[in-house]
């Protein structure tokens, strides 16, 4: 893990604790999951962060090179909804939490 993906993430995590009081942080799939109540909203690995997203931000959202959809539960047809993007493109990264986690919120999306 590179300590620049590390401080985003921590980055992110810290914005959001101050934004939600029913946040916390998981670990499932050898990933860590950002989460709203029981609601998983993001998920970070060493090499990429995904973000569950409303219809709205998903096609923007996969115009930012390297970006796919990513299947939480890696079996079956993966949902729409999650989009994986690599550590090349952090730059994103706190956008796409806030507004996932802004989703989750207002829509449990």
């Amino acid at each position: 893990m590179t300590d620049s993906a590390e401080a985003s993430l921590e980055l992110i995590i810290e914005r959001i604790e101050g934004e939600y009081s029913n946040f916390s942080v998981s670990s499932r799939w050898c990933r860590r999951q950002l989460m709203l109540g029981r609601k998983m909203f993001a998920t970070f690995s060493e090499i990429d962060m995904s973000f569950k997203l409303g219809e709205g931000q998903l096609s923007q959202t996969y115009s930012i090179a390297g970006a796919e959809t990513w299947n939480p539960k890696e079996r079956g047809n993966p949902s729409r909804s999650w989009v994986l993007i690599p550590i090349s493109q952090q730059k994103y990264w706190m956008l796409l939490a806030l507004e996932a986690a802004k989703d989750m919120n207002t829509h449990g999306v």
